[in-house]
């Protein structure tokens, strides 16, 4: 083996895969400001990127079809001219038409503006290890080894970015330096080439130990080439929709699920880690039995417990991606047939990605994929057994636990007994005894989860959500619940709740509403009209229950589902009438559209769950707010979130803009049984005098400094200084 040809190409794969890997989180970050901050403009974002990159293997398997190496080398040192016409990348705005094919319009984005650059760089990995197999050197019998070199600078791209990069570089600077990292590659390709010029052979044979001339791989394999890439990768993108729509469509938690998704690449290509499948799918059953109830659940733990079950989400993850690339691994074909094989293996991934990003929305009302991924992963369990067959009790006996299950269920819905804990965790471990001892035949236990995952899907979220479901929708933005408990109707997007309705008092604001709150206090202690109130989300329109004769409210929300819920669950909207309007596309996008000093108070409270959408709380848009609102016009942000300091931000922008301003902090106490909801906001304005009686009441505190963070901006913002760790 010639140690600097290997070294020189193991270089450049891995400088490849960091820039493809550092490209995805930063556009990802460029983007999300134009479509609301929502969870799924990382999905899609990762659709595209997949798309990219098959586009690029197809590419790869084309030119390999050239006989001659060197030619292949001149073919592609052309097409490496082609991304410095989009270099630096940027972005503008998405369009009106956005908000109405949110994914479509994103699609047709990035395809203008990221797309040539990143499929030229998803090129060189398959490239370069076909070039290697058309040499004479010895690391030419089997070159999947520098997959893992690939993978390597993936994962540590993914890491440096939301430690060193994310934190310290605006985004435009990060462009620059991508630009000149290109630079840098096509610099190491021209080295690569280089020594394959010299050493490659005359034919298209290649060094690998077996028949050279090995038939083609059959279509049953390649089939299951594009099911155990499609699995992990639907997988990835259902656990990070349920990271980030509880907590912010971020890079800085884009990047587990990715990072956990690649790390099982490298562990199953790797030379020196020996994990073969037989190996994980003896530790499947027990981690599927451990975890599934947390994926049926579909629930995000309060502040301090959160952490530790986005580390089992992504436990699970691992151990199901490891056994679909594992078996990748070992079915991996003659070298020869390379370039084809990561075709199947990233048209798998390109399936996957569609199936989570763009159907799943539109065929299930709730994030139903991810425990069907899940529970799909037990059929591909290698048997412990070779001479393993199905038979009939393989079938009989998860049926016999269809029927315990129903009738317990049935017998839990007459009686009630279920209201003791004790007896459902009874029953709990019962069924999961039951199905770890059927793990030694695969097809009864994968039957047997099956339908145990299929029943609690059903049954816990009623558990869990302690109300009837009136209505679910879904859509682009996310999953929107309406649930009815006694006398109370609340909207629910995600785990959060965004407004809620006394049926008995229909129009009364309650929740973070409630007239003896925060907001209560606002509107009747200013000591003047105001005449014109902005506030971006809509949520149920609460806000309308504080209607005056002299007083508009306009509402501002990126989701067009919102206000069909609001209308048509909520009174709030119907009984403000003309008084109250409401515009559908992005708040600050649509803010723009109205004419300066247009609102006396602005309100700040559009959070997709309990996610902070970045572009509605910089620098930049603190400025436009201001020009929008009258000389002596209130500036009001609601700064409840579970997950994130959002006050400490908030009090550096307004500090940052030279505002006067006073924080809240109000308990729900006992009025939480009338549907007061614990509230904090940041209340701001040019002079202390625009803020009426605010200043002299109680529990309002004078923000006097900034809390030492540095100020968002468009071009700059990172969540590690605002995470609630505990």
């Amino acid at each position: 083996m010639n140690r600097t040809l290997v070294g020189v190409l193991g270089s450049t794969l891995f400088l490849s895969a960091f820039l493809l890997f550092w490209c995805q989180p930063m556009v990802g970050k460029m983007v999300l400001p134009y479509l609301g901050g929502a969870a799924a403009v990382w999905t899609t974002c990762v659709l595209f990127f997949q798309a990219m990159l098959l586009a690029g293997y197809v590419y790869a398997h084309l030119l390999g079809r050239v006989a001659s190496v060197r030619t292949q080398i001149v073919i592609h040192f052309a097409l490496l001219l082609a991304p410095l016409a989009f270099l630096p990348l940027a972005f503008t705005g998405m369009g009106e038409r956005a908000f109405s094919h949110p994914a479509l319009t994103l699609l047709s984005r990035l395809l203008g503006s990221a797309g040539v650059p990143f499929f030229v760089i998803s090129t060189t990995a398959p490239l370069l290890q076909n070039w290697l197999s058309r040499t004479d050197d010895a690391a030419a019998r089997d070159p999947y080894f520098l997959y893992s070199a690939s993978n390597t600078g993936s994962l540590l791209a993914l890491l440096v970015y939301p430690l060193l990069v994310e934190p310290q570089i605006g985004v435009m600077a990060q462009s620059r330096m991508w630009t000149i990292g290109y630079g840098a590659l096509v610099v190491m390709i021209a080295l690569s080439a280089g020594f394959v010029w010299r050493r490659a052979k005359s034919n298209r044979t290649s060094n690998y130990a077996g028949n050279p001339h090995e038939a083609k791989p059959a279509l049953r394999t390649r089939l299951y080439w594009i099911l155990a890439a499609f699995i992990p990768s639907a997988l990835m993108l259902a656990v990070t929709n349920h990271i980030t729509s509880n907590l912010a469509a971020a890079p800085f938690l884009w990047i587990l699920p990715l990072a956990t998704y690649l790390l099982t690449f490298i562990v199953a290509f790797s030379q020196f880690l020996k994990v073969g499948s037989d190996r994980v799918s003896r530790l499947v059953p027990a981690v599927l039995l451990t975890l599934f109830p947390v994926v049926c659940a579909d629930v995000i733990a309060p502040p301090g417990l959160n952490w530790a079950l986005i580390f089992l989400h992504l436990c699970l993850l691992f151990v199901g991606a490891l056994l679909c690339h594992t078996k990748l691994a070992e079915s991996r074909p003659h070298s020869q047939h390379l370039t084809e094989f990561y075709f199947w293996v990233a048209l798998g991934g390109v399936l996957g990605g569609v199936f989570t990003a763009t159907i799943s929305p539109l065929v299930f009302r709730t994030v139903l994929e991810y425990p069907l991924l899940v529970a799909v992963l037990a059929f591909l369990r290698t048997s412990p057994d070779k001479d393993y067959k199905t038979t009939d009790a393989d079938w009989n006996y998860p049926a016999l636990v269809a029927v315990a299950i129903t009738i317990i269920w049935l017998l839990f819905r007459q009686t009630n007994i279920d209201t003791d804990v004790t007896i459902p965790a009874l029953v709990h471990t019962g069924f999961v005894f039951v199905a770890f001892k059927f793990r030694h035949r695969p097809v009864r236990f994968a039957l047997t989860l099956l339908i145990l995952m299929i029943a609690y899907n059903i049954t816990l979220p009623q558990y869990a959500e302690s109300a009837e479901r009136v209505s679910v929708t879904r859509n682009f933005f996310g999953v929107k619940k309406v649930l009815r408990s006694g006398r109370f109707l609340s909207l629910m997007h995600g785990d959060t709740t965004h407004g809620v309705e006394d049926t008995a008092k229909p129009g009364l604001p309650i929740s973070y509403y409630h007239p003896t709150g925060t907001m209560g206090q606002i509107m009747n202690s200013i000591g003047r009209p105001l005449g014109h109130v902005a506030v971006l989300g809509l949520g149920t329109g609460t806000m309308a229950g504080y209607i005056a004769p002299d007083r508009r409210i306009t509402f501002f929300d990126i989701d067009p589902q919102v206000e069909v819920i609001a209308r048509k669950y909520f009174s709030f909207l119907s009984k403000c009438g003309a008084d109250c309007n409401v515009v559908i596309g992005d708040g600050r996008l649509e803010l723009q559209r109205f004419p300066p000093h247009s609102f006396d108070m602005l309100m700040m409270d559009a959070f997709s769950s309990d996610s902070i959408p970045a572009h509605l709380i910089s620098r930049e848009a603190v400025q436009m707010y201001l020009s929008k609102l009258a000389p002596d016009g209130i500036l009001l942000i609601h700064v409840s979130n579970r997950y994130l300091n959002v006050q400490k931000l908030a009090e550096q922008l307004v500090i940052d803009a030279g505002l006067v301003a006073f924080q809240r902090s109000e308990s729900a106490g006992e009025l939480s049984k009338e549907g007061k909801s614990s509230t904090n906001h940041v209340i701001a304005a040019r002079q202390i005098e625009h803020l009426g009686q605010i200043p002299e009441m109680p529990g309002w505190n004078r923000v006097t400094e900034a809390p030492g963070i540095a100020v968002w901006t468009d071009d700059y913002s990172s969540l590690l200084e605002l995470m609630r760790w505990h």
